[in-house]
């Protein structure tokens, strides 16, 4: 249902939970951690960020490393000590830093264990192997390590290209890093750890194969939220499954999770609710995974639990058109259910089709109106810029996100983004769609290269960026999320019209 909605350029409003409900401070150390560093086992350090620059102001929204959380949870049950770094924090104790500049990220980073981990989404995978780069250059005895969706599918050709970095983990890390730790990184010993790939003595890459799914995620401890400062989030996500079964062609998720899902217990999820409001004062909760409503009967019986649980959450999920009910919804409302969110895409049945949506646009309108009068919010996903997507049916979406705007719903249109991973990129790589794909600095948000944007003057590259921009314009196969499909033609028209309708 998404093309990984934090890795690609956003006009218009962007999205998040919105509420800080954390009431209570944890203890840590400095930027709200504790810091391990050079006597852990691993330093593990989250490089997504949400940051954007508005003239004088900052709009920052952080939101707990949910990934990197069940992981240290893992390792610490394992008996491994975890050196837990977030880069989010950056900006709220160094309000006069650039978080994009790649000494202000190791200074931040600190003392580190010798194997490091980095986990980033693909939109800050140019700037993630650059900090990784230049922490090689003075610590070459390191390990570096790469996780998390942005190196996926494209694992073989940064091991390739990037010598700095030593191995890449492709999957549920849960399993494989605790098994990789063990080796002491042992070349005989690397290639029986599944889902990681590594270069061999020769300096051929290996992939190990994948490992076995983790079927069920009740088995999975909570996040280690005690080692976070708390009261340094502004959202507070959970997520109550992996994976996304639907064959959407533009997504960049689903493939990493081979469109299978796995889920936790009901019961498993009110325990992680319960945590995070008795202990942490948490009052608001997002559902981040797109497939937390899969039927009208699961989603009744978790209201049901939640009810019976007492917390009085406010919460917030996504929801699929063709899915939801008129029953399922007010029942939502009644437990706390303030904001829905769907992923349309498109105002066009033609698009839809191709794209295998599994809907048409009438089945959306039906959905988001019934929603508005349920909810307190309504959030809608739309997607331009397709390269089979006409002018006709560009404008058909355009006037359908324009329609819901007027009716009160919270319209988020994203340029289209060509990940590795997605069905569409296989299909251009086989020239299906007889275009090219072109990186054009000025039509690409600085947000989308380094993770925040100068609003004011976004189609302004700032000196200081463009080695971010001629790094990935030198390596156009890793990172083509970044190049623009038939930008005179296709990109610029549509983005011309979003700006005279105010949607950008």
């Amino acid at each position: 249902m998404t093309q990984d909605r934090r890795s690609i350029p956003i006009v218009g409003a962007r999205p998040g939970s919105g509420e800080n409900g954390s009431g209570a401070r944890t203890a840590g150390g400095p930027y709200g951690r504790e810091r391990s560093g050079a006597a852990a086992d691993i330093t593990l350090v989250n490089m997504n960020l949400l940051y954007i620059r508005l003239g004088d102001g900052i709009d920052h929204e952080a939101h707990p490393p949910l990934g990197l959380l069940y992981l240290t949870s893992v390792l610490e049950q394992q008996g491994f000590c975890v050196d837990l770094v977030d880069y989010q924090i950056l900006p709220r104790s160094e309000s006069h830093a650039d978080p994009f500049e790649i000494d202000t990220a190791l200074a931040f980073i600190g003392r580190t264990a010798e194997v490091v981990g980095f986990s980033c989404m693909a939109n800050l995978l140019p700037f993630t192997l650059l900090v990784a780069q230049r922490l090689k250059q003075r610590h070459p005895e390191k390990k570096i390590l790469l996780g998390g969706v942005g190196p996926f599918g494209v694992e073989s050709l940064i091991l390739e290209r990037f010598a700095w970095i030593d191995g890449i983990v492709r999957g549920e890390a849960e399993t494989t890093l605790p098994l990789l730790l063990k080796t002491q990184f042992d070349p005989d010993r690397l290639c029986r750890v599944p889902g990681f790939f590594h270069r061999h003595i020769d300096k051929t890459v290996h992939y190990t194969g994948k490992p076995h799914r983790i079927g069920n995620l009740d088995t999975l401890p909570l996040p280690a939220y005690h080692r976070l400062d708390m009261a340094a989030y502004d959202a507070f996500g959970i997520l109550s499954s992996r994976g996304c079964p639907y064959e959407c062609r533009f997504c960049s998720v689903a493939p990493v999770w081979n469109r299978r899902t796995t889920y936790r217990s009901h019961d498993h999820i009110i325990s992680e609710i319960r945590l995070l409001h008795e202990t942490y004062g948490v009052k608001t909760v997002l559902f981040q995974d797109e497939f937390f409503y899969t039927s009208e009967a699961k989603i009744l019986d978790f209201c049901d639990r939640l009810e019976a649980s007492g917390l009085g959450v406010r919460w917030k999920c996504y929801g699929r058109v063709n899915l939801v009910s008129e029953r399922a919804m007010r029942r939502m409302a009644q437990t706390g259910c303030v904001q829905l969110r769907f992923g349309i895409e498109s105002g066009s049945d033609e698009v839809l089709k191709k794209v295998v949506k599994g809907f048409v646009f009438q089945d959306a309108l039906e959905a988001v109106t019934l929603a508005l009068g349920i909810f307190e919010s309504v959030e809608t996903f739309f997607i331009w810029g397709f390269p089979f997507e006409d002018m006709t049916e560009f404008y058909q979406t355009a006037l359908q996100m324009a329609r819901f705007r007027q009716m009160g719903v919270t319209v988020l249109p994203s340029l289209f983004s060509m990940l590795p991973q997605t069905d569409i990129y296989r299909d251009y790589r086989k020239g299906d769609y007889g275009g090219t794909l072109s990186l054009v600095p000025e039509l690409v948000p600085v947000y989308v290269v380094t993770g925040h944007e100068i609003v004011d003057t976004w189609h302004v590259v700032p000196e200081q960026y463009r080695p971010y921009y001629e790094f990935i314009g030198a390596h156009a196969d890793i990172f083509p999320g970044f190049f623009l499909f038939n930008y005179e033609t296709n990109v610029l028209p549509k983005y011309q019209a979003l700006r005279e309708m105010g949607f950008a």
